[in-house]
């Protein structure tokens, strides 16, 4: 993506933030306002045209050059822009999930300047994804299994949207494109017939030459176009030509005319010949209702190819907002919310949960921290600059794709908030609510790590009435508990004496390995870690199985608590993440050594940007 691949305000907006030091970080999100024309439901796709843009954000020399010369921008936002690479965090529905408008389909989490610039290169991919994925799929589902073939490159706004165009096409159930180069770039089976010039060629009087001589050179199977001048007559000569020739007639192509007369007619005068493997295919600007008109009439059709309406349609109405500002020193204005009228956006990060199936589904927004029922449908695709691939996985977009249309009922499904977005949104709280998949994971709350202690934390026991707090609230909603302990042998590889980094601590046996007893661990379970005397563990999922029991539990987010939030936290909710568990950090129920001043503060910093979300167990508002 062309640094100049935006618009010109994004520029301004960035040279602004540049001059003024507020590179800090934000989180934006994508939503669409309004529902498509007679759609209850819209089909996600072209994230991953959103990820490539992002991963190719940069600016050449040509473009600095550019811009120095247009006068407008400072020397700060220049350089700033000379070395600018994408290195957030980004979260987005699966491509090929079926929804209705007013739902967050993708979050991206950023250095402002970053999440500023990219904004119109992320609605323009989104948004035309969408867009052709949701067509496509009416089509799919109208033709009941009938295999739909994407024929639409001439008739898209310029060449260049041929490949994204295919690929919706491909996750929304198409079975293969006319496009090549979208065969290799997503190795989608490619398909081809004739051109009426073809037969022209040769004049009407030698059509039958002209089939023979497409079947001929392509034995291994092409569909030869009948309607150039009469298609009754058009179909009796591919008999002939394929007779003649000894090669198969695979297909047929009908282009115009009366396509439901035209294929009773064809497929008549194939079955008698002999002819009932030959495949018929239509084309000539179908949509998914002239599709479904014909399926239902019983047209003997085997094939369609859609082409000059499969971008049909206006354009959907995406909008990307800023939601959070997690770095900013006024409480009051890290959560955000635009009250335009008719423009309002829900303050906050936000996660999606649907329950249901068909007309029975119903879809909840809810803050990122809260714990909701239901499959979570935003999921992590970038962290921290680098793609998370299985999640963009196409095979699997496609099989989901097939799945969601099954399971599509025909009216939108309710949205609806949870009840702590509600309060949030009039001024409320935003209290961190637990729930029955959620794990209350409490790390390393040890006599040698608090005040004391032979590694105490400055002010450690601060986090005790917090985590006590958090404890009894897991308890109530059943949700999963673990606390972890460092229980080291004697001589541990960590320990000074053998070159590691600190005192003698946690030793197995001693007092200051023991949790503090004022943490009712009821209903828990305690892991240890550090237990093997030459292997370190900061990771309270280090070799405890830990990760595996939460899979087991039904567990899809983890809640984190403890000491020291500069080692053995940080640790823990890195590998949560890297789990595929949603996960939240509770910023007072934990506390740094800051070993150097502000370690705490960085790592708090590292894990938002690395996908955390934070909260506090006070009824106050949550990053």
């Amino acid at each position: 993506m062309s640094v100049l691949t935006t618009d010109l305000y994004t520029l301004t907006m960035a040279d602004t933030f540049v001059r003024h030091g507020r590179d800090d970080l934000v989180s934006f999100e994508v939503t669409v306002r309004r529902p498509p024309p007679g759609r209850p439901w819209m089909m996600v796709a072209g994230v991953r045209e959103v990820v490539d843009g992002l991963l190719g954000l940069s600016a050449t020399t040509e473009e600095l050059a550019w811009l120095r010369d247009d006068g407008r921008f400072s020397a700060a936002l220049l350089d700033a822009l000379a070395g600018l690479r994408f290195t957030g965090t980004v979260w987005a529905v699966a491509e090929g999930t079926c929804l209705p408008a007013g739902v967050p389909l993708l979050r991206v989490t950023a250095p402002r300047v970053q999440a500023t610039i990219v904004e119109p290169v992320v609605l323009a991919a989104l948004n035309y994804g969408t867009r052709v994925a949701t067509t496509a799929a009416e089509a799919v589902r109208a033709a009941a299994g009938r295999p739909i073939y994407d024929f639409s490159l001439r008739r898209l706004d310029g060449p260049e949207a041929g490949p994204a165009t295919a690929r919706a096409a491909w996750v929304a159930g198409f079975a293969g494109t006319a496009l090549p180069l979208a065969g290799l770039l997503h190795g989608i089976p490619t398909v081809g017939t004739m051109a009426h010039h073809a037969v022209m060629a040769h004049g009407e009087e030698h059509e039958e030459d002209a089939f023979a001589e497409t079947l001929a050179d392509h034995p291994e199977g092409t569909a030869v176009l009948v309607d150039t001048y009469d298609t009754p007559r058009g179909i009796d000569r591919a008999i002939a030509a394929s007779r003649r020739t000894g090669s198969p007639l695979r297909g047929i192509r009908i282009d115009s005319g009366d396509l439901a007369a035209g294929a009773r007619d064809a497929r008549a005068r194939l079955d008698a010949a002999g002819f009932g493997d030959t495949r018929i295919m239509l084309s000539g600007d179908l949509d998914a209702a002239s599709i479904g008109a014909m399926v239902r009439e019983g047209v003997p059709v085997d094939d369609f190819g859609l082409g000059t309406r499969l971008r049909a349609g206006e354009p959907l109405g995406g909008v990307y907002k800023l939601c959070a500002q997690h770095d900013v020193d006024d409480p009051a204005r890290r959560v955000v919310m635009k009250r335009s009228p008719g423009k309002e956006t829900d303050p906050g990060v936000h996660g999606l949960a649907r329950r249901g199936t068909g007309d029975d589904t119903e879809l909840e927004i809810h803050l990122a921290h809260e714990a909701t029922p239901g499959e979570p449908l935003l999921r992590p695709v970038v962290r921290l600059g680098v793609p998370v691939d299985a999640a963009l996985d196409l095979s699997a977009a496609r099989e989901r794709a097939a799945s969601e249309l099954a399971r599509a009922g025909t009216t939108a499904p309710p949205v609806r908030r949870s009840r702590a977005l509600r309060e949030l949104r009039s001024g409320l709280s935003g209290e961190l609510l637990l729930g029955p998949d959620d794990a209350l994971v409490v790390v390393d709350v040890q006599h040698d790590f608090l005040p004391g202690g032979a590694l105490g934390v400055p002010d450690g026991d601060r986090v005790l009435a917090p985590i006590g707090r958090l404890l009894d609230r897991a308890r109530e909603a059943g949700a999963t508990i673990v606390a972890s302990r460092d229980r080291h042998p004697e001589g541990h590889v960590s320990f000074a004496a053998r070159g590691g980094p600190w005192p003698p601590h946690c030793v197995a046996g001693t007092t200051g390995a023991e949790l503090h007893p004022d943490l009712d661990l009821t209903g828990g379970v305690v892991l240890e870690k550090g237990t093997d005397v030459d292997r370190d563990a900061y990771s309270a999922f280090d070799g405890t199985g830990l990760l595996d029991r939460l899979r087991a539990a039904g567990v899809r987010r983890a809640v984190v608590c403890g000491l020291a939030t500069d080692y053995c936290v940080r640790a823990t909710v890195l590998d949560a993440l890297d789990g595929g568990l949603e996960t939240v950090l509770i910023t007072d129920a934990v506390a740094a050594v800051d070993v150097a001043p502000g370690d705490g503060d960085r790592a708090v910093d590292e894990l938002r940007a690395a996908g955390a979300t934070t909260a506090t167990t006070t009824p106050a508002r949550a990053d």
